[in-house]
């Protein structure tokens, strides 16, 4: 037995396989059971056997006894010497036999010449049962002679016979199991262990690849292609598992590689789409929809909530809700699509809103600016037109000044100095507009010449406030920023600089004194970051908004050149935003100022 628990232990560590260990132990235990269960079964019924058998001999002997007490009538002589005569023929030198009346009373026994000393025997165990069964045996030590003995008690109804063999080597031989069952049974329960490593080992091996796929495949590892699990059913079966796993890897792939050809086009289209579930929770949408909800909603966030509780779109709301309660929780399958197209009109912008209700009760959304776009030769003739006009107010300014000095050789050299002052004013206002046409003309035409690197926004801002630290304290106003610390863009420096400088620059200028700036960092996604520039100053009116990013556009024409200003900032700031990959929109606060919301890309 322990030889064979050695090999099994060998064999079984050879594997490596915990789940082998237990799936073996447990048969094992099972075959275990089974054997000591059938050995113990057939033990005792071969002891069953070996005393019914020497039980038969000795009720032999009691029907001979019988025979001759019921011949002679000895019951009622009580004269039992006959009986010592029939015992002498006996083959059984050592028989015990014993006459008990129906009472208990001893009136003969082959041991004992006194019979008088001896107890009531009705008490006996053997007699106890031979009084319900009409026979009884037991094994004990004699109360009479001190010697233990194999009792057999018979009940003939006026009498009891009983014979009883001493307990010596010849009757506990005699008694005794045969053992051969046990070897033959051992070496049977040695080949079925033999036989159960050898099923576990290939059954097992089975298991044990199929668990190492599972979890694989739960875990999204590799899968090995030529994994073998085996010629048996569970092997098949497991092939056939990892044929529809392969088969599901497939799909899963495609659908994954569609949705991410799904999401890259809605990225790139020009219109905002948005896709929601049936509680108008979002679940997919592209960074146009954000700008575009920022621009309808009353302030500046991230809340999409918000643009279903506008005014304007309440026809749309509706209809959303209409559908989306007819279709209830069930699926409807061949049914039309559910859309409606919706113009809307919002400040200074016309929007075109689609809206497409599935069947599961999920919903699209999809908003088009359809304002109306000058037309692209118009525009040009326009700038054409105001550079020519921009340039000659300098020119002219500093040509008049120049000739007066010419034509005046005696002017007082305090006037001559004011002249040559006012003229470096407007060179200097000559140079700063060349300066903007041409940075304009090459983020237009030659954008390829801008350097891309990694920026850090915070501390390019922080760095640029410094520079407007005179002009601050000269206006009394004051620039809270809200950025993260850690927020980078990769793009050019000098163009992110000029959007950040330049909306702070147009603030400074025309917000009014005592007024505060605000920069914030609102909002993210996988590919773009989202701010605002607003004050709470005087603003703008609201039939200039639609073309302040115009070039050479001024609201205000005269305190425009009061203030220095080209005309082109905000211009810039545009085109700064666009070579981002980002979008720039303006409004009115409805508290007091203006707001310049704008989004750029995390990398270009």
């Amino acid at each position: 037995m322990t030889l064979i628990y050695n090999f099994m232990q060998k064999l079984i560590q050879k594997s490596g396989s915990k789940y082998k260990k237990r799936l073996f132990f447990f048969f094992f235990l099972i075959v275990l059971i089974f054997s000591v269960l059938i050995g113990g079964f057939q033990y005792s019924q071969e002891r069953l056997y070996r005393r019914e058998k020497l039980e038969y001999a000795l009720n032999i002997y009691t029907q001979q006894v019988h025979e001759l007490i019921q011949k002679k009538g000895l019951n009622k002589t009580l004269n039992f010497s006959e009986v010592d005569t029939l015992r002498a023929l006996m083959p059984d030198k050592d028989i015990r036999i014993s006459v008990i009346t129906a009472k208990g009373k001893v009136v003969y026994d082959s041991y004992v010449e006194n019979i008088e000393r001896l107890d009531n025997h009705i008490n006996r165990p053997e007699v106890q049962k031979s009084l319900h069964s009409q026979k009884g045996s037991n094994i004990r030590l004699s109360g009479s002679t001190g010697q233990s003995y194999y009792y057999y008690s018979k009940n003939y109804y006026e009498y009891f016979v009983r014979t009883a063999l001493p307990i010596n080597e010849s009757v506990l031989s005699f008694l005794k199991a045969n053992t051969l069952f046990f070897y033959f049974l051992f070496g049977l329960f040695g080949v079925t262990v033999i036989f159960l490593i050898y099923a576990t080992e290939h059954f097992g091996n089975s298991i044990s690849k199929l668990r190492k796929f599972a979890i694989n495949a739960a875990h999204n590892r590799e899968i090995d292609p030529n994994e073998d699990f085996g010629k048996t059913e569970l092997g098949e079966i497991s092939h056939q598992i990892v044929k529809i796993y392969r088969k599901l890897t497939k799909t899963t792939e495609a659908l994954s590689l569609e949705k991410e050809k799904l999401i890259m086009h809605l990225q790139i289209a020009q219109e905002g789409v948005a896709i929601f579930d049936k509680k108008k929770n979002l679940i997919l949408w592209n960074s146009h929809f954000i700008d575009y909800i920022n621009y309808l909603a009353h302030i500046s966030s991230h809340n999409y909530q918000e643009l279903f509780e506008l005014p304007e779109l309440k026809e749309i709301t509706d209809f959303i809700d209409t559908n989306i309660k007819k279709l209830g929780t069930n699926y409807i399958p061949n049914v039309d699509i559910i859309s409606t197209k919706k113009t809307i009109t919002i400040g200074h912008k016309v929007f075109l809103f689609q809206v497409v209700v599935f069947t599961d009760g999920n919903f699209e959304i999809s908003v088009n600016d359809i304002t109306k776009m000058e037309n692209e030769k118009t525009i040009k003739q326009e700038m054409t037109l105001n550079i020519a006009h921009e340039l000659k107010t300098p020119v002219t300014a500093v040509s008049g000044f120049l000739e007066t000095i010419k034509d005046n050789p005696t002017m007082d050299e305090d006037k001559k100095v004011q002249f040559i002052e006012r003229s470096c004013l407007q060179i200097n206002r000559l140079s700063n507009l060349i300066q903007d046409i041409s940075f304009l003309t090459k983020i237009e035409e030659a954008n390829e010449l801008f350097a891309i690197e990694e920026v850090n926004v915070k501390e390019m801002v922080q760095e640029m406030l410094t520079d407007f630290e005179l002009k601050l304290a000269e206006t009394k106003m004051e620039i809270e920023l809200n950025f993260p610390s850690d927020l980078k863009v990769k793009g050019n420096s000098e163009l992110l600089d000029s959007i950040f400088r330049n909306l702070i620059d147009n603030s400074i200028k025309y917000a009014g004194e005592g007024c505060k700036i605000k920069l914030t960092h609102y909002f993210e996604d996988t590919n773009y970051h989202y701010f605002s520039v607003t004050d709470n100053g005087i603003g703008i009116k609201e039939e200039h908004l639609p073309r302040i990013f115009e070039r050479f556009y001024r609201g205000d024409h005269g305190r425009s050149r009061k203030m220095g200003g080209t005309g082109l900032g905000l211009s810039i700031v545009k085109n700064a935003v666009a070579y981002h990959k980002g979008r720039i929109f303006v409004k009115k606060r409805k508290e007091k100022g203006i707001e310049f919301f704008f989004s750029l890309k995390k990398t270009l």
